[in-house]
């Protein structure tokens, strides 16, 4: 990859992450009743768990945690982290904002954009050895969204499909969708 097009790389993605963060702090405030709001989670719980096993393109598919931290009415703060089963065992860690938008029946969709780190195996050619998979981090970033559907005020399931991609000239640019049963500890 020229320099040329990893720059290019780099500054559609940084525009991608402004333009969607414009978009959320831009949308329009809903109409609001005078019923009692209700809390930043669903189910009242202000901390949210989900486990959950992912798939999507090539080197996107893993197992996980995401948990979810209430802080306003409509917005929260997600730490993700996942392994995916490769040559390398990699690792990844995503700090998320999450954009609760309005319910649809019982559905509760919203918007997503954060940042973090990968790891991912880059080829490299030894002399002696051949090619071999070196393990290399990257900061990347990610943007997309999802749907959480209450079952009870313990539990629901919950689907996201976000898109990643590295800042740095090698790393890689994927996406992938998880699939997971939200806990909501403490709530009665």
């Amino acid at each position: 990859m020229t320099s040329e097009v990893a720059v290019t790389k780099r500054v559609v993605s940084i525009r991608l992450l402004l333009a969607l963060a414009l978009a959320m702090a831009a949308m329009p405030a809903f109409a609001q009743d005078t019923k009692e709001q209700p809390p930043a989670s669903p189910g009242g719980s202000p901390v949210e768990i989900t486990p959950f096993v992912s798939m999507g393109s090539v080197g996107s598919s893993q197992i996980g945690a995401a948990i979810r931290f209430g802080w306003a009415r409509s917005i929260s703060f997600e730490v993700e982290t996942g392994y995916r089963r490769d040559e390398i065992g990699a690792l990844s860690a995503h700090l998320s904002v999450l954009y609760e938008l309005p319910n649809v029946k019982r559905m509760k969709p919203y918007l997503a954009v954060g940042f973090g780190l990968e790891q991912y195996g880059a080829a490299s050619d030894m002399p002696t050895l051949g090619l071999v998979t070196q393990r290399r981090i990257t900061f990347a970033v990610n943007a997309g969204g999802g749907l959480e559907i209450p079952v009870s005020d313990r539990w629901g399931i919950r689907s996201d499909a976000r898109w990643f991609n590295a800042l740095d000239t090698f790393g890689p640019e994927h996406w992938r969708v998880f699939n997971g049963v939200t806990i909501r500890p403490g709530s009665q």
